[in-house]
């Protein structure tokens, strides 16, 4: 998957490492999804393979900076 789709599929390898359980890789993906301006982010609030990173600050802190209506 990555070779052949790099960086521009960051979010859906945010939400695979999510579910494994590597909140730090899968927060690093986040980061460059967010820096890519990966159009997946704009589920991040919603997507319930997200939810075992939504206590983490970093985690936050991304939500914060897409500045996406509650």
């Amino acid at each position: 998957m990555k070779a052949t789709y790099g960086d521009a599929a960051s979010y859906q390898y945010a939400t695979i490492y999510a579910q494994w359980g590597d909140a730090r890789k899968s927060l690093e993906w986040l980061a460059t999804a967010l820096r890519v301006r990966d159009p997946g982010l704009y589920y991040v609030k919603t997507d319930p393979l997200l939810d075992p990173l939504r206590k983490e600050p970093r985690f936050q802190a991304i939500e914060r900076a897409l500045k996406l209506p509650d």
